[in-house]
């Protein structure tokens, strides 16, 4: 039978609702606010019936006891007044009431009102349970899921089996120490069981590997805080637990990574996991070494004290060391019954976030390539499984001028069409990388024959000349590459790498603009092709002179005008025109000096002018060429010119270190009628 409290100071009221519900409820009585609160500590009831105005206590300073305790807080409250003032009512609801009964008390309103609010109370309370039910449901099964992904953590890592487990219980036994709450504790578990969710990111040959890491590899490994943060950046229902797995390799000196955090801008639950994690890996044997003793491990915390460490928290945790504190050796959670729900939650983890985060952290987000470290990695893996190939080492030349000139957008989208251009150039098993800047690196997978790999960096010139000019950029950038194949070039990687940076680097300082193939003891120089220079510019030509709207659509105004006058010029006359191009060379026919170039090519122009008619025309190719276009002439007298040329620049250019040769090909566009 549902408990009722009745408070009134007025007897016969008290009579009255007494007699009214004692049929259906157990009825208890009190004449102030003061006993009533006195009552409340022997029994809770069902719902309160309490008057207002009340000596000693009245109603309303009842109430606002009653709403204040935890335990009393839900009880359902009616207020009964003769006061039918609308402000009375408000303030009554206001602390709460859950209803207004005016007095006289109508008997059958009254039950009436009782029933439905007990009905409710009833109602709310079931669902109260319900939650709390679904509630330690859900915990369970996060509890689990959270084991689960530890346990999967830890298993990508023979070397640290069960770490995910003792260093929560070393954080826990932390958090007790600070005099934290069962609820802030448990949700402590959590967030360090989840710490090392981003090694899920990190190649298990990196993880795994016996001997010392690389540079590259530590770099590698450096990255998990962040891709832990990414995965966890989404979970609400554990507080805190991204700056755990965020921060906590950061030091209190501020020598940490990812951010260099300083003091207690480290947040103080990645503080404690700091030294969890690291009395663990103290505490752990490793490959390289057993693990410490008690007393060893006490003089690291005292060294790192107020370095690695916060020095309050290690102070805590070198008194737990000295009291004889150990956290007992767990290799893996246990699994529960709720394993197949936490699975649900663990895929959603494994696959919604890492397959993203994965992404991130190999892919350069402007390309679409890979980047640095995942390349050098899948480069590394491909040469260790047997594969053999050819390493290109690829830069953008005066991609400076680029940005400066048009801007960074134009210069990212230039970026974005080299990109292009590689992927056109690839296989699916190549890999393809931006190592930062305008550098790329592309390894073509057991490509072995040196001709192939040099029709490839052939191919890769042309296209990008083909586009750039298309857009206007031609004169801006172009492109160098150097090149070593595996093993001739390199036993590892890291040789490899080395040599097609020396065969990159001779092309940057020989002219650009062309390939190099790497051979022990001389960077050979393959000769640039430049009669393929001239058919690409004659293709390109030729094809918007069929285009419908007749009109090349380029940036730079000195190669519109070539177009214009050619275009104008052949449909009306069809006349056949030859196609010049001089290049300068190194007088060993490499490629000349960087710092005679300008005045050669300035040599250059000087002698096209003087030589060439009025009507023919010329202007700047690239940083070593110049093309020249003559109008209504045959080879044999297009070759006289070329000859002018070159006798008049080695009159005006008298140094013996730069040469000038010359390619000349006949350009008879096909004219394409719209008339019908």
């Amino acid at each position: 039978m549902k408990y009722v409290l009745v408070v009134d100071d007025d007897n016969i009221t008290l009579m009255m609702v007494s007699h009214a519900l004692t049929d259906t409820y157990r009825v208890a009585t009190a004449t102030s606010g003061a006993e009533a609160i006195k009552l409340l500590d022997t029994e809770i009831p069902d719902l309160i019936l309490m008057d207002v105005e009340m000596p000693e206590m009245n109603g309303m300073e009842a109430a606002k006891l009653i709403k204040a305790n935890s335990s009393w807080e839900q009880i359902p409250l009616i207020f009964l007044t003769a006061d039918s003032d609308p402000v009375t009512e408000a303030a009554c609801l206001k602390l709460g009431a859950d209803d207004f009964i005016i007095k006289p008390v109508v008997p059958l309103v009254m039950t009436s009102r009782i029933s439905r609010i007990l009905e409710l109370k009833e109602l709310r309370d079931e669902l109260k349970t319900q939650l709390e039910k679904k509630t330690k449901q859900v915990e369970m099964v996060t509890l689990n899921s959270i084991m689960s992904i530890a346990n999967t953590i830890d298993a990508k890592d023979k070397y640290t089996s069960g770490h995910s487990v003792r260093v929560a219980n070393c954080a826990v036994e932390i958090a007790k120490k600070l005099g934290w709450s069962e609820s802030e504790i448990q949700n402590f578990r959590y967030v360090a069981l989840l710490h090392d969710i981003g090694k899920i990111g990190v190649p298990d040959s990196v993880l795994n590997k016996p001997a010392k890491l690389t540079d590259e590899e530590f770099a590698i490994i450096k990255k998990h805080p962040v891709t832990g943060g990414e995965i966890l950046k989404d979970i609400r229902m554990i507080d805190h637990v991204q700056e755990g797995a965020l921060f906590h390799h950061e030091r209190y000196d501020g020598k940490g990574y990812p951010f260099g955090l300083k003091g207690i801008d480290i947040p103080l639950y990645a503080r404690i996991v700091c030294i969890a994690d690291s009395y663990d890996a103290m505490t752990s044997n490793r490959i390289y070494r057993n693990k410490l003793t008690q007393e060893q491990v006490i003089n690291e915390f005292e060294k790192g004290s107020g370095t690695q460490f916060d020095p309050n928290l290690a102070a805590i945790f070198i008194d737990m060391l000295k009291e004889g504190f150990s956290v007992p050796y767990s290799e893996t959670l246990s699994d529960s019954d709720l394993i197949t729900e936490s699975s649900v939650l663990l895929s959603k983890v494994l696959t919604e976030y890492t397959t993203e985060i994965k992404q991130k952290t190999m892919i350069d987000s402007l390309t679409g390539l890979y980047n640095r470290n995942y390349a050098q990695n899948r480069i590394g893996e491909l040469l260790s499984s047997g594969h053999k190939g050819t390493l290109f080492m690829i830069d953008l030349d005066n991609f400076k001028q680029i940005n400066d000139t048009y801007g960074h957008i134009v210069g990212d989208k230039t970026l974005q069409l080299f990109a292009e251009i590689l992927r056109k150039n690839s296989r699916d098993n190549d890999v393809l990388c931006r190592l930062g800047g305008d550098e790329f690196v592309a390894f073509y997978t057991d490509m072995t024959e040196k001709e192939n790999a040099l029709h490839k960096a052939q191919n890769i010139l042309n296209m990008f000349c083909d586009r750039t000019m298309r857009i206007g950029y031609s004169n801006a950038t172009t492109v160098s590459i150097g090149i070593a194949q595996y093993p001739d070039d390199g036993k590892d990687f890291q040789t490899l790498y080395q040599n097609a940076d020396k065969s990159l680097y001779y092309i940057k300082n020989n002219g650009k603009n062309s390939y190099h193939l790497f051979q022990e003891d001389e960077v050979v120089s393959e000769k640039y092709n430049t009669n393929a220079d001239l058919n690409n510019v004659r293709q390109m030509i030729e094809e918007d002179m069929n285009d419908a709207s007749g009109s090349l659509q380029v940036a730079y105004d000195e190669f519109r005008k070539i177009y214009d006058f050619i275009s104008r010029y052949v449909k009306r006359n069809h006349q056949l025109v030859q196609t010049l191009l001089f290049t300068l060379r190194g007088s060993d026919n490499g490629y000349p000096d960087a710092s005679s170039l300008e005045n050669a090519i300035d040599a250059l122009k000087t002698s096209v002018i003087t030589s060439l008619r009025a009507s023919d025309v010329g202007t700047k190719y690239s940083s070593s060429q110049y093309i020249v276009i003559l109008m209504d002439t045959n080879l044999d007298n297009g070759k006289m010119v070329a000859q002018r040329v070159v006798e008049k620049f080695h009159d005006i250019y008298t140094d013996s270190d730069i040469i000038l040769t010359y390619d000349i090909q006949a350009m008879q566009p096909q004219i394409i009628s719209k008339e019908i």
